[in-house]
This record gives C-alpha cells, sequence and structure tokens, in this order.
C-alpha cells in the first residue's frame, strides 16, 4: 500500500485493511479501480480483524469479510470503475454497495456485527 495526499494506492496481492475500526454510526468511502488486473479479481468491502494467512486471501467469505467485485454478485471491476461502499451501524441492510452511482441491491449484506473495518483485496 503507497499513500499520498490523493490517497492509497494497493497492489499486489492479498487483503489491505484500513488502520482504524468503523467507530461511527454510519460511514461512506469510495475507491477508483486505476487498473482491473488479469484476474480481475479485485474486491472492495469491510472486514474483521483479518490476521495470518486470511490476509493472503480475496475478501467477501460472509463470515469474515464482506464485498463486492471479482466473481461475487455485481461482476468484475473494471478500469476506471467507482465503488461506493456505505456502512451503517443503526441501520439494516447496514452494508451498501454504488457501482458508478448506482446502488447495486444485489450487493446488500443485512447483519455485520463487531469491529469492522474498510478493506480491498487484490
Amino acid at each position: 500500500v503507497k499513500q499520498d495526499i490523493s490517497g492509497a494506492l494497493v497492489t499486489g496481492a492479498g487483503v489491505a485493511l484500513a488502520d482504524t475500526v468503523i467507530e461511527q454510526d454510519s460511514a461512506y468511502w469510495e475507491v477508483r479501480v486505476l487498473e482491473a488486473g488479469s484476474g480481475r479479481s479485485a474486491r472492495v468491502g469491510v472486514a474483521l480483524d483479518l490476521a495470518g494467512q486470511r490476509l493472503d486471501s480475496q475478501l467477501g467469505d460472509s463470515v469474515s469479510s464482506w464485498a463486492f467485485g471479482g466473481e461475487l454478485p455485481g461482476g468484475p471491476l473494471n478500469k476506471n470503475d467507482v465503488i461506493g461502499v456505505a456502512f451503517g451501524q443503526g441501520d439494516i441492510p447496514n452494508l451498501r454497495f454504488f457501482k458508478n452511482g448506482t446502488l447495486l441491491v444485489e450487493g446488500e449484506v443485512l447483519r455485520i456485527r463487531g469491529e469492522a473495518y474498510p478493506a480491498v483485496s487484490v
């Protein structure tokens, strides 16, 4: 992960977790895809505090991480896609995804409990 004033650039393989848990009642962030990659497996979402080998995998197991992209509903991420993530501690569904400004109903998650972190996997 490389970080500068314009944001963080995630490259390589595995999961990148934000360094701060989502503590507020609601949060929204966006990820812009700069390169789709050969495997088109990039995913954006939230994860519980992953460690060890789970950091070498992909997001979206629906037990410790929830995501959009790759082979998950909604399809792969493409170059220049902007993925918005809305996470609310008090709303149901509490995780929603937007692709290029359009709500992706098929990606909604109803109940995520525990300390969640913004996450990206490549």
